[in-house]
């Protein structure tokens, strides 16, 4: 028993192996696509504030998907912690928007993004990202300094 020890503990070594460091890769705030990937083409809107001292820029990608259908996908860098970021939704052209879908708390650090929502007309979203914290975002929005919106698709 004792002779195979070395060999049971390298066995066991090599299967933890993988899992080494990966707690810390697979957080929430992915790395933002590269330039020229599939991810980044299309139409692009990005709106900054700035509650603390830290920029915060949400961003939307409005694109054809690989089954011919419009998307889009928000993206955060946050550079504030526990700000919202979440997307805005419209029926009727942005005259009036269901808020908060996909709500979420994030930050600081890194960037973060929604899941894709279909975009193939008479729908409209934009990405929105507020500080809460910072003076009542919703009831007295204080654009680039508490929350930002991009423009809609």
């Amino acid at each position: 028993m004792i002779k195979r020890l070395p060999v049971l503990a390298a066995a066991v070594g090599l299967l933890l192996a993988p899992l080494a460091g990966t707690a810390s890769a697979e957080t929430t705030t992915p790395a933002k696509p590269a330039v020229g990937s599939a991810v980044t083409s299309g139409v692009w809107n990005t709106a900054t504030y700035n509650p603390d001292g830290n920029t915060n820029t949400v961003e939307i990608n409005q694109y054809v998907g690989s089954d011919g259908h419009h998307y889009v996908t928000g993206w955060l860098y946050a550079g504030s912690s526990n700000v919202a970021f979440y997307y805005d939704q419209s029926f009727d052209g942005g005259r009036t928007w269901n808020s908060f879908l996909d709500r979420r708390y994030v930050g600081p650090g890194g960037w973060y993004t929604l899941p894709a929502k279909y975009d193939d007309g008479g729908v409209w979203y934009r990405a929105c990202s507020a500080a809460e914290w910072a003076g009542s975002p919703y009831a007295n929005p204080q654009w680039g300094y508490n929350i930002a919106c991009t423009n809609w698709y």
